[in-house]
């Protein structure tokens, strides 16, 4: 999150930079992610970004792939900024509100202000002309009561009041702070809620540092007041002991923060911020293909549902043989609308009815329940394959969703999302933000430390790769037994000899990228790759094997000095 002085800081750098560049694209990279590419002397991307796990505006240096179609918001800014110069940035003063003022080419002054609110959950881009009326917005609000602040089309801009309960830091004084030390209020929380613009990173070091002195509080606030009016605000790169990097303007002692003077504010802020922004990214797509399976196995189960009430609906006319037994014995004139005869059939021999048709003999009425039973055991039989198509559809669907769960890139997500049919999209899509990156293997690889090689199917169609065109006939293959997962391939020396310890390793690693991985031990079984082969209809990733043999292991990955992943290497 972004607090006034970070925000402040950034800007500063921003409008040393920035000012004169010229919009060369205009991205929207997510529902919550705009892009600018700008040009002044060289290309720089500016985002803008109101997401909910934090709000951010800062040059970054990853590359991302925009949607193939611009959304409505992005497709506004490409034709209303083409050819528009920036011309100054700034912020609303002691507020999380940035402005960036555009000019084209023939005007003296700014025809057009882009508005980022960082401002949590009220978090908005707006475009705005020089009359103060809004264009358009990112997200559109509507006035849903008379307290309630509008932002449509053809509306006036109206800033974001401030609450009564809440001061501005130019206004923030020492009684204020005195006020929440009597109530007993002395706290993070409170000092948040207090300050506008205040984070709750920054409000918890201010109470660490000043625990009962709520003038050397203000004293500080008050300093930092002073640098931001100066704008010679210090920034600096808290790391938290888990490895989290936060930018602070106040070097963080709390909860064991490690600190360090920034010189480049931007480059460090894309360097913290672009590993999150790509791993959200990440588990928004990783969500979407997560509902596109789900509602396959909610259509399968409403399928096997109907099947079920079917071949019970079926099993009721499984009698229709008896029936016609019992009525080639009668003797009854056409026209008889039902039969009373011995169930023989019955250990205890009552008499049943049994309807007929008046328009038959009792011989036809015999035959018609002889067809009827006919038909009866086809349905069963016709039931019964599909309700197990269904259970094999079903446990694909499962070993697809478990390769969703331990994605870890996008060419992964993407194959899965291909193979679910999800590419065949007509028409206006969701944006999705995502790295472009150089084409990856499918399949991981770890190194052993007695030279053995491991290779790691991502999915299943990085499993059909493993089997087909990295394994020779006499490496060795492993899967978990019962459980969906990752295929595994142990390249065997040229000697044929493996340790156990590469044995164990390899069923290890096959436990531990399957859905058994939280079991104490997996069954893991294993055979030579010449004993693996596709079967007639396999879908991909399955395969049948022979003359197996099975080891029982704790998942794991191997304990290797050395663990790499084809990734990095191009394809």
């Amino acid at each position: 999150m972004m607090d006034v002085f970070v925000l402040k800081a950034f800007v500063d750098e921003l409008a040393r930079c920035l000012p004169d560049s010229r919009v060369s694209k205009v991205f929207q990279l997510g529902p919550d992610d705009l892009l600018l590419r700008l040009w002044r002397h060289c290309d720089q991307r500016l985002l803008l970004s109101i997401h909910p796990t934090g709000q951010r505006l800062h040059l970054v240096t990853e590359r991302f792939e925009a949607p193939p179609r611009p959304p409505r918001f992005a497709a506004l800014l490409r034709a209303r900024l083409r050819r528009a110069r920036l011309q100054s940035v700034a912020v609303q003063p002691y507020e999380r509100v940035a402005t960036l003022a555009w000019r084209q080419a023939d005007e003296a002054t700014p025809s057009l202000w882009l508005i980022h609110e960082l401002q949590g959950s009220q978090a908005n881009l707006l475009l705005v002309n020089a009359e103060g009326v809004v264009i358009d917005a990112l997200k559109h609000v509507p006035a849903l009561s008379s307290q309630s602040r509008p932002l449509l089309p053809g509306v006036p801009y109206v800033p974001r009041a401030v609450p009564p309960q809440r001061v501005l830091l130019s206004d923030l004084t020492v009684d204020h702070l005195d006020r929440l030390q009597a109530q007993d209020a002395w706290s993070a929380a409170s000092l948040k809620r207090l300050v506008v613009g205040l984070s709750p990173l920054l409000a918890t070091e201010l109470v660490h540092r000043y625990p009962n002195d709520t003038r050397a509080c203000w004293e500080q606030l008050n300093a930092l007041r002073q640098n931001y009016d100066n704008q010679t605000l210090p920034l600096y790169r808290c790391t938290a002991p888990d490895g989290q990097q936060h930018v602070s303007v106040l070097p963080l002692g709390h909860a064991g923060y490690r600190a360090e003077p920034l010189a480049n504010a931007q480059a460090a802020m894309a360097a913290i911020s672009q590993p999150a922004l790509v791993s959200t990214a990440l588990n928004e797509a990783r969500t979407s293909v997560r509902k596109m399976l789900r509602r396959r196995l909610q259509k399968l189960g409403r399928k096997v549902e109907h099947l079920n009430r079917d071949r019970e609906k079926l099993k009721g006319y499984e009698p229709y043989q008896r029936y016609g037994t019992l009525l080639l014995a009668q003797r009854l004139p056409r026209g008889s609308t039902c039969a009373t005869v011995t169930d023989y059939y019955n250990p205890e021999q009552e008499a049943i009815r049994i309807p007929l048709d008046p328009r038959l003999s009792i011989h036809e009425n015999a035959q018609a329940y002889f067809k009827k039973y006919r038909k009866t055991k086809t349905g069963l039989s016709k039931i019964e394959t599909l309700l197990q198509e269904c259970a094999a559809e079903e446990r694909y669907l499962e070993g697809l969703a478990h390769q969703v769960s331990v994605a870890e890139d996008w060419p992964t997500l993407e194959e899965i999302e291909a193979e679910l049919g999800g590419k065949r999209r007509a028409g206006p899509t969701r944006p999705s933000i995502r790295p472009r990156a150089a084409a990856t293997q499918p399949y991981r690889m770890f190194t052993l430390s007695g030279g053995y090689t491991l290779y790691c199917g991502k999915s299943n169609h990085g499993n059909d790769a493993l089997v087909r065109q990295v394994a020779v006939p006499d490496d060795l293959w492993f899967h978990a037994h019962g459980h969906a997962g990752a295929h595994v391939v142990l390249k065997v020396p040229s000697d044929g000899a493996v340790s156990n310890e590469a044995l164990r390793a390899a069923a290890g690693l096959a436990a531990y990228y399957s859905k058994g991985k939280n079991a104490a031990t997996v069954e893991v079984v294993y055979a030579a790759v010449k004993h693996v082969r596709k079967f007639r209809g396999a879908r991909p990733g399955q395969v049948q094997v022979n003359n197996f043999r099975t080891l029982e292991v704790a998942p794991g990955l191997p304990a290797t000095p050395k663990l790499s992943e084809l990734e990095e290497v191009p394809s």
